[in-house]
């Protein structure tokens, strides 16, 4: 099990790495071999009833796309879900979401807004931060008014 997240394990052994991402009744299983891959589900079928989904191309709100070289995440459709839900289809994307530099205090507010609104933004936002890491500040900064 990993120190930081303890649904992620490791398994590294020379040059073998086997990785299982647990999320309640879902596992991804990664690895360097393919025979390692086979023999972990080999053994957890022994134990469990499972379900092999084969090549992973969703998990969570994460869109996986494998190639020959690398394997890219992305979270398009969760993005475009959450434009939709929240009314902002038709805004314009910037480079930069926040000056880092702005302050913000509850008295700033032009317009109120409801508070579970207001929640449920900043919840799917936090998932946004997977792919994207550099709204972190943001989200941060945000959740300080919930």
């Amino acid at each position: 099990m990993s120190k930081l997240d303890n649904s992620l394990y490791i398994r590294s052994e020379s040059n073998n790495l086997i990785v299982i991402i647990l999320y309640v009744d879902d596992l991804v299983i990664g690895g360097k071999n393919l025979a390692d891959i086979n023999k972990v589900k080999s053994l957890l079928s022994g134990r469990f009833k499972i379900k092999d989904m084969q090549e992973l191309h969703y998990f969570l709100t994460i869109e996986v796309i494998r190639t020959l070289v690398k394997i890219m995440i992305f979270q398009r459709h969760y993005i475009l879900n959450l434009l939709y839900k929240f009314g902002m289809t038709k805004c314009k994307p910037m480079s930069t979401p926040l000056d880092r530099n702005l302050k913000l205090d509850a008295d700033s507010r032009t317009e109120e807004c409801e508070a579970t609104q207001y929640c449920q933004l900043i919840d799917n936002l936090i998932y946004l931060t997977i792919t994207r890491p550099d709204l972190s500040y943001l989200v941060s900064l945000l959740s300080q008014f919930m």
